[in-house]
């Protein structure tokens, strides 16, 4: 996959990257609340691993990591622009999701450490980094 990878690829790596990356943490905290099993754990490792090279090809080998991570100076006009809107639509979904987990340990009364240990605040560190270069892989027809 380059730059030039069409859309259609690219939102099939998004979902692929977004959707390995629900399904390793879902599988981690049954783990983690549950009991860890062998096929268990596997799984877990499988779905990291298909979440890293996801992410490999639609966000580094695309370019589109340095696109959405490069100073202004760096960028021409459109690309500014482009890199705004990104940002813009990415930090307000970022914002419900964060709220909506908020709020269900609000609703739910769970007061545990299974939400906060470290996996989730890692996980929602990279969500926040990688999904301006996914609105811009989903959105862009040319990057």
């Amino acid at each position: 996959m380059d730059i030039r990878t069409s859309i259609a690829k690219r939102r099939v790596g998004v979902v692929v990257n977004y959707a390995s990356l629900t399904l390793f943490l879902l599988l981690y905290y049954i783990g983690f609340i549950g009991h860890w099993s062998a096929v268990l754990t596997i799984g877990v490792l499988i779905f990291l691993a298909v979440a890293t090279v996801s992410f490999i090809f639609v966000h580094i080998k695309t370019g589109l990591w340095r696109l959405a991570h490069s100073s202004r100076e760096k960028l021409d006009e459109r690309q500014i622009q482009v890199t705004h809107e990104a940002l813009r639509y990415s930090y307000s979904v970022f914002a419900v999701i964060c709220l909506l987990i908020m709020l269900f340990n609000a609703v739910t009364g769970y007061r545990g450490h299974y939400l906060f240990d470290a996996v989730l605040p890692m996980s929602l560190l990279y969500f926040a980094h990688s999904l301006p270069s996914s609105v811009i892989a989903w959105t862009e027809r040319e990057v």
